[in-house]
């Protein structure tokens, strides 16, 4: 499905997390792969409480999201290595003409507030072996490697219906965000975040 981007002369991107009335836009202009509803699971695994799902909007239009897992990667390498922390987890900026512009540095900043607002002094992300793109961006906003390979194991539907299971090899980073202390109640659905409108 092809969409307009926001205008670079438009007002500023805000980042806040998603709601109900946020899904047919969010499907809209930034498709789910296949018959998956993406976005659908996102939102309602953050209404159990288990994520908080991030989107980052401009001119009304999304443009980006991405979702903290609360309980962590559910690779066992990595959970027996980082018992307790949170993982940033499916970042993504769209069209793709938006990225290098700042949303998704925006983005991975905003989670890492609400992670060390909510207590946690650590917050980690995984990246695909070929992603060196993604991986550049990371290390260079202050992630470091932690020698932590595995699987990203996920499934989706297909065009058909077609259930698809991947398995991409992939390492773990993590960022240390100082001293954790007690915050308010992970979801904080009401945090809004605004950042000036990337220029091209």
């Amino acid at each position: 499905m092809t969409t307009t981007p926001p205008s670079a002369s438009a007002g500023p991107v805000l980042i806040r997390p998603c709601r109900a009335t946020d899904l047919e836009p969010l499907e809209r202009h930034m498709p789910s792969p296949g018959r998956t509803r993406r976005h659908a699971a996102r939102f309602d695994r953050q209404e159990r409480g288990l994520s908080t799902f991030l989107t980052a909007w401009a001119d009304d239009v999304p443009v980006g999201s991405a979702q903290i897992l609360w309980q962590g990667c559910a690779a066992p390498e990595v959970r027996a290595r980082f018992p307790d922390c949170p993982e940033l987890n499916g970042l993504a900026i769209w069209p793709p003409d938006l990225r290098s512009r700042g949303i998704g540095t925006a983005l991975i900043r905003a989670a890492e507030q609400r992670v060390h607002d909510a207590g946690h002094a650590l917050i980690g992300l995984g990246v695909d072996d070929d992603n060196h793109r993604a991986a550049a961006l990371y290390l260079r906003i202050g992630y470091r490697e932690t020698g932590c390979r595995y699987l990203d194991r996920y499934v989706f539907l297909d065009a058909d219906g077609v259930r698809q299971e991947v398995a991409d090899p992939a390492r773990f980073l993590i960022r240390e965000l100082g001293e954790a202390t007690p915050g308010p109640a992970r979801s904080g659905r009401n945090h809004e975040v605004c950042m000036p409108r990337p220029q091209p």
